[in-house]
């Protein structure tokens, strides 16, 4: 089978460019004579587009993101002014040891002009501001990108929330309603069911975090993990002794933020598919390292049952991992013989 080869419109992008680099070049050497302008393509090209991509791209995906994005700007200029001198150097080296030869035996006139020597100050300096130029350029465009694509992002976010909330009023009885029913509840059932007075009071909590924490961008990840708990003891509750379920987390949590209700959709899918066969069992692990998070969640299924790995509920979570943790998180959905594991990596 013969697979269409198909470009993404970031690489076609970086395509166009180098592509109008190369016809700047060309163009640059033509001489302008009555009126007319002859095109010119010089070999000792090829090296130095190739030397312009190769320090920008180290610059584009070494420095920028390790060391500019962490905001170590005197570190990350010193390496810049490194790869600006190595650039000009190697340039020089491709014009010396290489295309010197080539003109020996091809441009003859120009071989014997040539000053038989690597260090050549004027040349060398005028590398540098060659690949220091383009170096700023692609810089201003990669950052110039970045932030459209951010502010773009805020404002899907800002009108994904405004749907959301206005669909969670249409479908939904009064909220605060249903939260102070919740509280007389309780209080009825103190005096008769341990196990019902636990399971209202489980809700209680599920309804105030959602009323009260969930409007802002970000909460403590402190606060998701005990609402995460709080849901997980109601469908432990729920499934009594039919489902084994296991939560542990491990990390320093304290400061760290997340977003609100983004991890609860893995748990809800473990629990929608955990049950197989009258029984079965959900894992879920929660590990902070630093500033970055790793949730692997597993849950029994039975081969008959077919698992969905690309249903809405998983498109709109990924939307919303490429909106709130952009280049910042990696998702993994695995089916395996006899268990689905989900596994998600954000950076906090």
């Amino acid at each position: 089978m013969i697979k269409k080869l198909s470009l993404t419109p970031k690489l076609g992008l970086h395509l166009l460019f180098w592509l109008a680099f190369i016809a700047y070049q060309i163009i640059s050497l033509g001489v302008m004579s009555n009126d007319v302008v002859s095109f010119t393509f010089d070999v000792q090209q090829i090296t130095l587009v190739l030397t312009t991509i190769i320090v920008c791209y180290t610059n584009l995906l070494i420095f920028l993101p390790k060391f500019y994005d962490s905001k170590k700007f005197a570190t990350y200029i010193c390496l810049l002014l490194l790869l600006v001198f190595f650039g000009a150097l190697l340039d020089r080296a491709w014009a010396h040891f290489i295309w010197r030869r080539w003109d020996k035996y091809h441009f003859p006139e120009r071989y014997l002009l040539d000053k038989n020597q690597f260090w050549i100050t004027l040349r060398i300096l005028r590398n540098a501001v060659r690949i220091f130029l383009m170096i700023a350029l692609t810089t201003f465009l990669r950052l110039a990108r970045r932030s459209y694509q951010t502010e773009k992002n805020i404002k899907e976010l800002e009108i994904e929330k405004i749907s959301a909330e206005l669909g969670y009023l249409k479908a939904q009885i009064n909220p605060h309603f249903f939260f102070n029913t919740l509280n007389s509840l309780h209080a009825l059932t103190i005096d008769t069911s341990a196990k019902a007075n636990a399971l209202v009071l489980r809700l209680s909590d599920l309804m105030h975090y959602m009323l009260y924490k969930t409007g802002t961008s970000k909460v403590l990840l402190t606060e998701e993990i005990k609402y995460l708990e709080d849901y997980i003891s109601i469908e432990d509750i729920r499934f009594a002794d039919r489902l084994e379920v296991s939560f542990q987390y491990f990390g320093d949590l304290n400061g760290k933020t997340i977003t609100p209700l983004l991890l609860l959709p893995f748990i809800e899918n473990a629990f929608k598919h955990g049950i197989t066969n009258g029984s079965g069992w959900v894992t879920i692990n929660l590990k902070v390292s630093g500033n970055e998070l790793a949730l692997r969640v597993k849950n029994s299924y039975h081969q008959s049952i077919e698992v969905r790995e690309h249903g809405l509920g998983v498109k709109n979570l990924k939307r919303r991992l490429e909106l709130t943790y952009p280049d910042r998180h990696e998702l993994l959905l695995i089916k395996h013989e006899e268990y689905f594991e989900a596994y998600l990596k954000i950076g906090l």
